[in-house]
């Protein structure tokens, strides 16, 4: 148990969620750094005992298995009994079509087969804000979601999320995004307990996300990032640069404007318009994905609603 703040941040072993827990560790917070790699989770907790005045613990999870999330969040449950802020930064771009199985089973006894990029940047966040929101309420907590610009070329058709033959590569990665802004949207019409918002941090042609895209070569990156600044999806920057909006959404004094706001280089600005109804389906959908009961979170005390 620690008397600082606690964060959770997903994928805070490399690039721009890396420097979220060093900033956060920065301020003298307690960050339990989510990744899938061991050597560098354990090696980014001693840089931040040797360099900062915060406290870091590692957390092993394959975001892509769902019922591995339940678990992370079972164990951080076990451990602490507030959370200051959940980051839902971890993120995937896929070149192929894979599948991951659904955890909520259907009707007929099967597992919905969903496409790996939704299982890890949507769906997997869902669960682990569901699962930690007892933690959440009771700190009057953050959820930060990193989105993307490229959420703008989205699609938020469920159907598309499932099976053999939807998108892949950008377009799966930017209907993901899409769902990331629908995501904090809801929840946000469902609770004034815990301030909500997403965020597009920038593009970085030095992170692990820009490299594993595989559709530009490493002198093409290059160039992208020379030319940045002219892209509809926003400046390319930094990694540390880059997790700056995240840490200011996460730490802020002044929340005002935050709850359910889109935000770019720390300011909220608009997030491309999907009808309510839309979001509330995809709520929905992916509360029988994880196995969880849309109906959360729960109401608040002396709540009218």
């Amino acid at each position: 148990m620690s008397d600082s703040q606690v964060a959770l941040v997903t994928g805070g072993t490399s690039g721009i969620g890396r420097e979220t827990v060093r900033g956060l560790a920065a301020r003298g917070w307690t960050v339990l750094v989510h990744g899938r790699d061991a050597e560098r989770g354990h090696e980014i907790c001693r840089t931040v005992r040797r360099e900062t005045a915060g406290t870091a613990t590692f957390h092993h999870a394959d975001l892509s298995t769902l019922d591995a999330v339940g678990a992370l969040a079972d164990a951080i449950v076990d451990d602490y009994d507030r959370l200051d802020a959940l980051v839902n930064n971890a993120g995937t771009w896929q070149d192929e079509r894979r599948l991951v199985a659904a955890t909520g089973e259907r009707t007929d006894g099967t597992r919905a087969q969903v496409a790996r990029t939704v299982a890890v940047n949507h769906c997997a966040h869902y669960r682990l804000t569901h699962d930690l929101w007892p933690l959440l309420n009771a700190a009057g907590g953050r959820v930060v979601t990193v989105s993307s610009g490229l959420h703008r070329r989205g699609e938020l058709d469920t159907d598309r999320f499932l099976g053999p033959d939807g998108p892949t590569g950008q377009q799966a990665y930017a209907d993901s995004k899409l769902a990331n802004v629908a995501f904090t949207r809801a929840l946000a019409r469902r609770t004034d307990a815990v301030t909500v918002s997403c965020c597009h941090p920038g593009i970085v042609p030095s992170s692990r996300l820009a490299r594993e895209t595989g559709g530009l070569s490493r002198l093409g990156w290059k160039l992208f990032g020379l030319v940045g600044g002219l892209l509809p999806v926003g400046p390319v920057d930094s990694e540390r640069a880059a997790a700056e909006t995240s840490l200011f959404l996460a730490t802020t004094d002044d929340t005002d404007g935050l709850h359910g706001g889109y935000f770019s280089d720390c300011g909220r600005t608009e997030a491309k318009p999907v009808e309510e109804a839309t979001e509330e389906q995809c709520w929905a959908w992916t509360a029988d994905v994880v196995g969880v009961d849309p109906e959360w979170p729960p109401v608040e005390s002396g709540s009218d609603t």
